[in-house]
């Protein structure tokens, strides 16, 4: 079944129900339960929309071609993802040769049930009759854009957002500070966004223009990102990767070690993490804050964890949970009502020895401090399970996508262009190597499941957006299954039901996707 009907992720159970189809027409109508739910309705047009000569309405009221029904009562919807019932996301569909129908509780649940129908039709807009019960494996299903490295204007994040939609993601974490630039407008501290003020210039590689998200740009992303259920999680990492900041207001600096190994002072910097962070929880409908808290290298230990505590507390302060990585445990401060992020994996070999032997003898001190802290990684995890905190899995090992592709692509210019796109330090793994594993399996979780699954795409060797469609992919779709499928699905089975997306992929604007030789 999985074979005819390219379902990605694959739902918990597909049926198919006889050799009927249904043809979608050129005026297809979606049909919304009540006025309340037409904007709704016209997020799921638009999934229509997207096969060719597919112009769909939107009306109220069950005489329509694609049928959207709320079944019971609706459950109360808590903005804290971990906090919804079971089966708050939960649909049925049923195809018939006449239409299809969505039946589920929330309006959430109605949206992924349309994203099912959506990927059912074929390219002449027919689906096949077929019954569909589903409902997520975890809460928790994100990707991380840098934004710093590369940066992405408005319209390009939105159609990231279309992307994670389609693919039953619910969390775009933007990266939106770091060492080479800020990319957030913060009231009364313009030199931030200055990119005259960035360290090397930085800002200048990413071409003309305006080179951060005003507070208006903000709030339309996460308003538009919001209308197809996913949360806009922003980042402001601190207080290592911090060039930015210490170049803009040295003031803030902390006596570091070496002029590249820049963090900010506890003391210092405690009024602006006030200000910054309370901006950007108000800007933010969202219930998350993500604080950073990251390869803080050269930091002492004690106004590590005298800042991380700090910027934890501010973070709840604003009435937000906290979302910081895995170096984060390390302070202490840490508590069940925040959230942690791994990934550092256990492949993330820090060869001091080999960096020494192609670096300059002048940077083998910065060597020797990040090995240190490396060293420090495998008790990251553990620390934050022992004090109870949910950890989201976003290992380096399988989902970090800036990773080089090792296969080729079908098009001899894509497997030439591999050796540019992705990290070099990383070693480069085929798609069916990055699908293979599960949540489930991790054993550094100890036999239970994460509390959800993200993935991340670092953009210091992206160049533009088809740099950025090249990495993800093939691969995103992939992370997909992993985070939404209860069952453990095979490599055959998905590469089988991922291929005929391709032309979907074309469509929405990413033909810059890889051709890899192992998937197509």
């Amino acid at each position: 079944m999985s074979e005819t009907v390219p379902l990605v992720p694959l739902p918990r159970h597909v049926t198919l129900a006889g050799p009927g189809r249904f043809r979608l027409g050129a005026r297809p109508r979606v049909g919304v339960p009540s006025a309340e739910l037409l904007g709704l309705g016209r997020v799921v047009a638009e999934l229509l929309a997207t096969a060719p000569g597919v112009e769909p309405v939107v009306v109220v009221g069950a005489d329509a071609e694609l049928r959207l029904v709320l079944s019971g009562e609706t459950p109360a919807a808590p903005a804290d993802l971990l906090d919804r019932p079971a089966g708050y996301e939960a649909y049925e569909l049923e195809t018939g040769e006449s239409g299809a129908t969505v039946t589920a509780a929330t309006a959430e649940g109605l949206f992924r049930g349309a994203t099912t129908f959506a990927q059912s039709l074929d390219q002449d807009g027919t689906a096949p009759a077929m019954r569909v019960s589903d409902a997520p494996a975890l809460p928790w299903r994100g990707l991380s854009l840098d934004v710093v490295r590369r940066f992405f204007p408005v319209d390009q994040v939105k159609r990231v957002v279309d992307l994670l939609a389609r693919y039953k993601f619910n969390v775009l974490h933007l990266h939106l500070t770091d060492s080479q630039a800020w990319r957030l407008e913060i009231d009364g501290r313009p030199r931030l966004t200055d990119p005259a003020c960035w360290p090397g210039g930085e800002g200048s590689r990413n071409g003309t223009g305006r080179q951060h998200y005003t507070r208006d740009d903000f709030r339309e992303i996460t308003a538009y990102a919001a209308a197809r259920f996913v949360t806009v999680v922003p980042e402001i990492d601190l207080p290592g990767h911090s060039h930015a900041v210490v170049t803009a207001y040295p003031e803030l600096a902390g006596q570091a070690v070496h002029p590249l190994l820049a963090f900010l002072d506890p003391r210092a910097a405690a009024g602006f993490v006030e200000e910054v962070l309370g901006q950007v929880a108000e800007l933010t409908p969202g219930p998350y804050l993500h604080v950073g808290g990251d390869e803080a290298f050269g930091m002492p230990h004690e106004q590590y964890a005298e800042f991380t505590a700090m910027s934890l507390r501010v973070a709840r302060a604003t009435g937000k949970r906290a979302v910081a990585w895995q170096e984060a445990a390390r302070s202490g401060a840490l508590t069940p009502q925040d959230l942690a992020q791994w990934w550092v994996g256990a492949d993330h070999v820090f060869d001091a020895e080999e960096l020494r032997g192609r670096t300059p003898a002048e940077y083998h001190p910065l060597i020797d401090i990040a090995a240190a802290s490396f060293e420090l990684a495998p008790g990251d995890l553990p620390k934050a399970l022992a004090s109870g905190v949910p950890v989201l899995a976003s290992t380096s090992s399988t989902l970090y996508l800036d990773r080089q592709y090792a296969e080729d692509s079908l098009l001899p210019a894509q497997s030439e262009r591999r050796g540019r796109v992705g990290m070099a330090s990383y070693a480069p793994r085929t798609c069916r190597e990055l699908f293979d594993w599960h949540p489930g399996e991790l054993k550094e979780f100890g036999g239970a499941a994460p509390a959800g699954v993200e993935a991340a795409i670092w953009c210091e060797s992206v160049a533009d957006f088809d740099d950025l469609a090249f990495l993800l992919l093939p691969r995103l779709p992939a992370i997909a299954e992993k985070a939404w499928t209860q069952q453990v699905t095979g490599w055959a089975d998905h590469r089988a039901r991922v291929r005929g997306h391709a032309a979907a992929w074309e469509r929405l604007g990413w033909g810059g996707y890889y051709r890899s030789a192992e998937v197509f």
